[in-house]
């Protein structure tokens, strides 16, 4: 027997639970908490700015409880299937084979993978802000230092995780205390060092912002202001602004996929997602008035390093290096949870025989799904290089990727939040150690909002989720050819 078909024998089948509560915590946060907070603020207000703060906030707050409603149904689906794949598999045993390839596919090519590289473009955004000098007008590290230090982050995450899984999540637990710190300092010292200035809440609320155009804040008139909507309507107006807010709230679902390697996953994932949520929105909330407080509504609308802004404002220069250190450490350690996160779902997919074999092999010596790390790591620095050569903007780069992610999750978050309301009918005597609190409405309300925020993008955003339509019509055509192919074989 040759050496290697003994390593295949002896490998290992299932990933081992190492991971308790507060690792399963620190997933949730860490993998929600990213760029979000400090990148998509400013496209919130200049969508909403002109019908004053409470809207602002209010979209927040919203989206906030939209996404409990879904961990809500995320964690009875985890505690019934508490293996690797997380929503691969909910969606398996909820509608069929197809629909959950469809959700690794999409995961695959755009949403994971496109989550990590837009993550990292945002830690180097940062980095290069820490970097630069009071003189510098021009980027200290350029567009190909940009480009090659994002794809230096990739691949040293990549290599992390392949070594151990306890390695992985202690950068995720170092990075989300790092994170929450940083923002309860966000939100704290503008309070202590009587920085506020309650003003710059007001306008709190203005019915027809056309009536008011002399307004101005800071000489500068809210309606003269530059809006990505592309109509004055309120409702315009919030469809641009909930398509900004997913995106920071975007993570929640990362903490399925690794399931099985959470100890009693029936408790812990609950617990995590309940706690992690909370955690989140607060911080949240609490950062968008610190913001507000500090800077301007079209300060605010303007910046794209806002928390470097804020910062600058209370301690000067070094205060703005402060802020991006903080924020590289957000983003690199979202970054992290979304590398941990994503291998475990192509390992589901192998294991059903949908993806070539050699991805759901368990490293005999690391005990990690080392192959499947490897690929989303290659993959992922290719969509680096390719968007980056799109453009010279490393602001206009994290957009792009993000708006591609946020298509794609929203056609598969919303099935599989759905899968409660089917897995409820097909087999209702099946285990479930926790049950949805407050169904049948609260995965109702995430669907629904997801519904109408994925018409809202088909209408404005048309050129960026037809690509994401065409690639999961290709993995269609995939499966269809791979599931023939082994049928004829006998192998499906």
């Amino acid at each position: 027997m040759s050496q290697a078909k003994t390593a295949v024998e002896t490998a290992p089948k299932t990933l081992p639970r190492v991971l308790g509560l507060f690792d399963a915590t620190a997933m949730v946060v860490g993998s929600i908490i990213g760029s979000g907070i400090f990148l998509k603020v400013g496209n919130v207000d200049q969508a909403l700015m002109a019908w004053g703060f409470l809207p602002i906030i209010g979209v927040w707050i919203f989206v906030g409880l939209v996404t409990l409603c879904g961990s809500l149904s995320l964690a009875e689906l985890a505690a019934m299937y508490p293996h690797a794949g997380g929503p691969y598999l909910y969606l398996r045993e909820a509608y069929g084979r197809l629909p959950a390839f469809l959700w690794g596919w999409t995961e695959f090519w755009v949403v994971r993978s496109g989550s990590v590289g837009a993550l990292t473009c945002a830690a180097v955004i940062y980095l290069d802000e820490f970097l630069k000098s009071p003189q510098d007008v021009v980027s200290p590290l350029g567009h190909v230092g940009q480009m090659l230090t994002t794809i230096v982050i990739v691949v040293g995450l990549s290599v992390i995780n392949m070594i151990s899984t306890r390695w992985g999540a202690a950068v995720q637990n170092l990075a989300t205390v790092a994170k929450l710190t940083f923002l309860g300092l966000l939100i704290v010292l503008p309070l202590v060092m009587g920085k506020m200035n309650i003003d710059h809440l007001f306008p709190l609320w203005v019915p027809s912002p056309e009536s008011v155009g002399a307004s101005a804040m800071d000489g500068e008139s809210l309606t003269d202001m530059p809006t990505s909507s592309s109509s004055n309507s309120l409702l315009a107006a919030l469809g641009v602004a909930l398509i900004a807010v997913f995106w920071p709230y975007d993570g929640w679902i990362n903490i399925a996929p690794i399931a099985e390697e959470i100890r009693e996953p029936q408790f812990n994932i609950p617990r995590a997602l309940s706690v992690g949520i909370g955690v989140v929105a607060l911080v949240y909330v609490g950062a968008n008035f610190s913001y507000h407080l500090v800077l301007s509504m079209p300060a605010v609308a303007s910046s794209d390093r806002l928390a470097a802004d804020v910062f600058r404002v209370l301690f000067g220069e070094w205060g703005s290096k402060f802020a991006a250190l903080g924020v590289f450490c957000s983003t690199f350690g979202a970054a992290n949870s979304n590398l941990i996160s994503g291998p475990r779902i192509y390992f589901a997919a192998a294991r059903d025989g949908l993806v070539p074999h050699f991805i759901q092999r368990i490293d005999p010596r690391f005990h990690t799904p080392a192959n499947s790390i490897l690929i989303q790591g290659i993959w992922t620095t290719m969509l680096i290089i390719v968007f980056y050569s799109i453009s010279e903007n490393p602001k206009k780069v994290f957009d792009m990727m993000t708006d591609a992610v946020i298509c794609g999750g929203l056609i598969f978050y919303s099935l599989t939040v759905g899968a409660v309301y089917v897995l409820r009918s097909r087999k209702p005597e099946a285990e479930r150690p926790y049950r949805t609190w407050g169904y049948p409405l609260t995965p109702g309300l995430l669907i629904v909002t997801y519904v109408i925020v994925l018409v809202r993008t088909l209408i404005e955003q048309w050129d960026t989720i037809a690509w994401v339509l065409a690639l999961i019509a290709t993995g269609v055509v995939y499966y269809k050819v791979v599931t023939r192919s082994k049928g004829r074989r006998g192998i499906v």
